[in-house]
């Protein structure tokens, strides 16, 4: 998270220098057009005009000078004008443009414009919960679940303290709040007791804590009542524990766990400078381009998810610079938001006909800013985690946990660091299948995705690698340490319990394991480690093997 004092400090002293430098720049641009009307007309020299006071329109109100932006408007349109019709300004105009320009000075005698609120507060910055925020608050007087459900979700790092009633409770909220209730409506003969403690829970904690019921009776009647007392979902026992996984992961994980990233590309230094403060402000991850001729390496480095630029830029125009970048195909998707005080509405549908997914009229406000630009960098990633995540499990597809390999074990082999690549696969799946139906199987499949991310990194790379396989890649990661940690993935999973119907089943996976170390190349490491996932299979199942070496080729429907 970003400082937010420090960050309001640096936009006030951004403020303080824009204004020290202003007369200046005012004092520059009155010369010029004296100089230009005591001189053959050159329209090289109107360009130029222009262009200062086109940046001038898109700055001054930025830092709160309305009104000098408001006449910089005035007079860039007459220039706009006469560059376009390439013709000579008539007296009338020209004494326009200078009056136009003496408001300009002029406008540093009014007070600047208060900066506006925060836009850090617009946003919400919410971040997969720590460990003492996976906390949820048992609260059921039924032994059984007591005697169970809190093991269960131990395997996805939850951590369960029980209530068998309302003793308690509050000196626990005291404490530490829990990220979830799990509750019982029926906790004494009225069959109310739970949905009344609740009831009050929230009226004294908020009513965003979530409340998740589980009740033996699931008729019409009882759950209405659940819903009246502030309960999100409803569980009838014996509970399904993936489901309930489920839920709670929605519940204490954020949607935005990473901060979206942002290239700004701006010619103006100090408005390149207020954007990237203002959306960092915010969260956002921001990177300004200082050199045009680095897009293309800048992109690679910093894989936006957003590009704000700058319609008009002296070298080359953000309409040249969003072809240039639609010409690689790896960027054909990337929202590019054009951020200019051009109001000609043909001219921005232009612009967005040409490579542009929105414009944004300078000057613009900074709530609007990060509103704009969270939007739009939201919905490109939900777009790109549909292009490169597995549907059913939210891990990379195949091609990309190949992708993924390759790049980790090049760099590793570089950097002469360890790394991991582990292959798992779903013991017995097809009987699972066969039996449960495919609703089941892949209730089974997402529970071991689910398991997968939960004890490997963020750093680590998860994919599905087709069906009941799994890929991960462990930078970082010797082999001895890869083996622990897969073995403790596979006993937790052999723990958990399916239902379907009145039938409890559990399942277990094989893993293989290759290194680095061992094989130098992504395709070798890959091919090791299948191997290495035949050997477990082959010795009976339910265990991970390390890649000794090479073996037959892993049979399909195993």
């Amino acid at each position: 998270m970003p400082d937010e004092d420090d960050i309001q400090a640096r936009l006030k002293a951004l403020r303080e220098a824009y204004a020290k430098q202003l007369p200046d720049k005012l004092t520059d641009i009155a010369r010029q057009w004296a100089s230009m009307q005591h001189q053959p007309w050159d329209f090289g020299q109107v360009k130029s005009l222009h262009r200062q006071i086109h940046t001038l329109a898109g700055s001054a109100p930025t830092f709160g000078f309305d009104t000098v932006g408001q006449q910089a408007r005035h007079a860039e349109n007459l220039l706009k004008t006469w560059n376009n019709e390439q013709r000579t300004p008539g007296e009338d105009e020209i004494a326009g443009l200078t009056g136009h320009i003496h408001s300009l000075c002029n406008g540093l005698d009014s007070n600047p414009t208060p900066p506006s609120p925060s836009a850090s507060s617009l946003v919400e910055r919410m971040s997969t919960c720590p460990p003492e925020r996976r906390l949820i608050f048992l609260i059921d007087n039924d032994e059984a679940l007591i005697g169970g459900l809190p093991q269960l979700l131990s395997h996805f790092d939850y951590q369960v303290r029980v209530f068998r009633n309302a003793g308690g409770i509050d000196e626990a909220f005291a404490k530490e709040r829990p990220a979830a209730l799990i509750v019982n409506p029926g906790l004494d003969d009225t069959q109310q007791g739970g949905t009344a403690l609740v009831h009050g829970l929230k009226a004294r904690y908020g009513q965003d804590l979530p409340v998740i019921f589980v009740s033996t009776r699931g008729d019409f009647n009882s759950r209405l009542q659940a819903v009246r007392s502030g309960g999100d979902t409803y569980f009838v026992k014996p509970i399904d524990i993936a489901p309930l996984v489920d839920h709670l992961d929605r519940v204490t994980q954020s949607h935005t766990s990473e901060a979206y990233r942002v290239l700004v590309v701006e010619d103006d230094p100090d408005l390149a400078a207020h954007y990237a403060l203002t959306l960092r402000q915010a969260g956002i991850d921001t990177t300004i381009l200082s050199r045009l001729e680095d897009i293309l390496t800048t992109l690679a480095e910093v894989r936006p998810e957003l590009i704000l630029m700058d319609v008009y830029m002296p070298r080359c125009s953000g309409l040249e610079l969003a072809q240039l970048i639609r010409q690689q195909d790896d960027w054909l998707s990337i929202p590019i938001v054009f951020l200019s005080s051009e109001t000609d509405m043909e001219k921005q549908f232009n612009a967005m006909r040409i490579g542009g997914d929105d414009f944004l009229t300078k000057p613009i406000d900074s709530r609007r800013l990060v509103a704009s630009v969270s939007i739009r960098a939201e919905r490109a990633r939900t777009l790109n985690i549909l292009m490169v995540k597995d549907s059913l499990t939210g891990l990379l597809k195949h091609t990309k946990i190949k992708e993924k390999l390759a790049a980790d074990a090049s760099r590793a082999s570089r950097a002469g660091e360890p790394l991991v690549f582990g292959m798992l696969d779903i013991d017995h799946f097809k009987r699972i299948n066969d039996r449960y139906g495919h609703l089941c199987g892949d209730r089974v499949i997402k529970s071991l995705a689910r398991l997968l991310q939960q004890r490997l990194r963020q750093s680590d790379g998860i994919g599905r690698y087709g069906g009941e396989e799994f890929a991960v890649v462990l930078p970082g990661c010797s082999l001895a340490a890869g083996e622990q940690v897969l073995n403790q993935i596979r006993a937790g999973f052999a723990k958990l319990r399916f239902r379907h119907g009145d039938e409890e089943f559990s399942v277990t996976l094989s893993a293989g394991i290759a290194s680095v170390e061992q094989f130098r190349d992504a395709e070798s490491i890959n091919r090791a480690a299948d191997e290495a996932l035949y050997t477990a299979k082959r010795s009976g199942r339910n265990r991970v093997k390390l890649c000794q070496a090479p073996a037959a080729k892993f049979p399909e429907n195993s």
